[in-house]
């Protein structure tokens, strides 16, 4: 095997890792918000065995917060999953704008942390053939300097589109374009997803051509 093809092998581990780390964060900050109302109800139980009268509503909201937090748990699962089955196929057809919703997702608590917003246009599926694992990493990539080089408080709109010569993911909201080592980064990516990275320095965004 060729020190291409291991540090291909390597990035794609990294990610993987990076990804499944943010998922075990949180996830288990909804074990530990259940865990809390778990003790409150246990308080309540205590106060009731006491003879104190118990609250329905108050017990109401407990139910309906508890409810809420197995319904995020689920959804966090269902993307771990939708992500773990991204690499049982090299090739295939792919959504664009399905992968950008699930990558947007599982990157939830990198942009929360870095005080940025994305939001994603409306728009008709846009459809095409690769690594959906792979481009799931350039895309989070992608957005990953997108959010570093984002106002602070400030928002990254993505839209993906359709022309001629292919399709493209357009990343706007930057503060600034990336530099040159960045772009060449990310481009040795794209060429493992079969595309190619480039910025505009007046639009000021990032763009993904397939």
């Amino acid at each position: 095997m060729g020190s291409t093809s291991l540090q291909k092998d390597r990035g794609g581990l990294c990610f993987f890792g990076q990804i499944s780390a943010a998922i075990s964060h949180d996830l288990k900050n909804v074990l530990a918000i259940i865990n809390e109302d778990a003790g409150l109800l246990q308080d309540y139980s205590l106060m009731a065995a006491q003879g104190m009268e118990l609250d329905p509503e108050r017990m109401a909201k407990l139910a309906a917060k508890v409810q809420g937090q197995v319904k995020r748990g689920d959804e966090i699962i269902k993307n771990m999953n939708r992500f773990a089955h991204s690499v049982d196929l090299s090739e295939c057809e792919v959504d664009y704008r399905e992968l950008i919703a699930l990558v947007v997702s599982l990157l939830t608590r990198m942009a929360s942390r870095k005080c940025v917003t994305v939001s994603i246009q409306e728009g008709e599926p846009v459809k095409g053939k690769g690594d959906p694992f792979t481009i799931q990493m350039l895309i989070a990539k992608v957005l990953e300097s997108a959010m570093d080089s984002a106002e602070k408080d400030g928002e990254l709109v993505i839209k993906v589109s359709t022309s001629e010569e292919g399709s493209v993911i357009t990343v706007s909201g930057l503060r600034e374009v990336l530099d040159e080592d960045r772009l060449a980064e990310l481009g040795l990516i794209a060429d493992n997803a079969g595309a190619d990275v480039s910025g505009d320095p007046q639009k000021k965004t990032l763009n993904i051509k397939f």
